[in-house]
């Protein structure tokens, strides 16, 4: 077995290449390269607002922070595994591994602003939206965290949020530590909270945001919301925006845009090593008809795990 779960995965995708689309592929053997040769970056900080130069390595126990706390202490809420810890596939921890364990080799503070997961439907993504979501709330070490889960429409924007508050109540150890109300949950141990936002909500202004879940991005017509909360988030060391989604059909609308995007940032086409984008689907249309390559948009259900 390899050292961390990226090269796990990674190892998986070279002896599964039918199973996994070409970013996949792409995208993890650059997250390995990464880990075997700490990469040097030079980008403007809008928190320092200077140009800065550092060198990213792989640092194993940041990246396994998030995943330790979610199988510890989330619970699953629904249906026959309600009220048993969350076991995380092994694409869901390469991920999150990813997100968090490359860091500054100096500072520690993280390489990636934003992550990108666009997945097809019942594999778990808002399961790992609410568990990253209590964990940079609660253990992320930073005082005064505001976690918000955001969405166009607020009804959306709290499928996540609800989600976190099934967790707690399905967990001793967190119940007894926060304290859900109508409005949000909150840690007072560190002055933190986490709330639902939407793109009418009177309570845009003003935010300080240190994590956002901007979910199911495929039904967003209007990219102000998420430049909202991009900026929010200036004033933080070391913030983070997850952005995911199954696929939409909404067309000419920012999933679109964050799609070309993410693609051109795995094809090489552009540079920004502040994202992390991974994107499940069909190399092809015409790939819809062969069962086997349902895999490459629906990374659960080739899974050993059992829920």
């Amino acid at each position: 077995m390899s050292s961390n779960y990226i090269e796990e995965y990674y190892k998986w995708i070279l002896d599964n290449p039918n199973k996994v689309n070409k970013k996949i592929k792409t995208i993890y053997e650059r997250l390995v390269n990464d880990i075997k040769n700490p990469k040097k970056i030079s980008f403007y900080n809008t928190y320092t607002e200077e140009t800065e130069t550092h060198t990213y390595e792989f640092d194993k126990e940041l990246g396994d922070r998030p995943i330790r706390f979610i199988e510890l202490f989330c619970k699953h809420s629904k249906g026959k595994w309600a009220g048993k810890p969350i076991k995380l596939e092994l694409f869901q921890k390469a991920f999150i591994e990813a997100l968090f364990g490359f860091v500054d080799s100096e500072t520690k503070l993280r390489r990636y602003k934003k992550g990108i997961l666009f997945i097809g439907r019942k594999n778990g993504k808002s399961t790992l939206d609410s568990g990253l979501a209590l964990y940079m709330m609660m253990k992320d070490g930073e005082g005064g965290a505001e976690v918000y889960s955001v969405a166009t429409k607020k009804e959306q924007a709290k499928i996540v949020w609800e989600e976190s508050k099934k967790m707690i109540n399905k967990s001793p150890e967190i119940r007894k530590r926060t304290r859900p109300l109508i409005n949000g949950i909150f840690y007072d141990a560190t002055e933190s909270s986490y709330k639902a936002l939407a793109s009418d909500s009177n309570s845009l202004d003003g935010l300080n945001a240190h994590f956002v879940i901007a979910d199911e991005v495929h039904a967003w017509r209007d990219k102000n919301l998420l430049d909202v909360m991009q900026d929010s988030m200036s004033a933080r060391e070391q913030p983070l925006l997850l952005e995911t989604s199954t696929m939409g059909t909404v067309r000419e609308s920012v999933f679109d845009n964050e799609y070309e995007y993410a693609s051109n940032l795995i094809e090489g086409k552009i540079e920004d090593d502040t994202v992390l984008p991974v994107i499940y689907e069909l190399d092809d249309v015409s790939e819809w008809q062969n069962e086997e390559s349902w895999y490459k948009a629906n990374p659960r259900s080739w899974s050993n795990q059992d829920c």
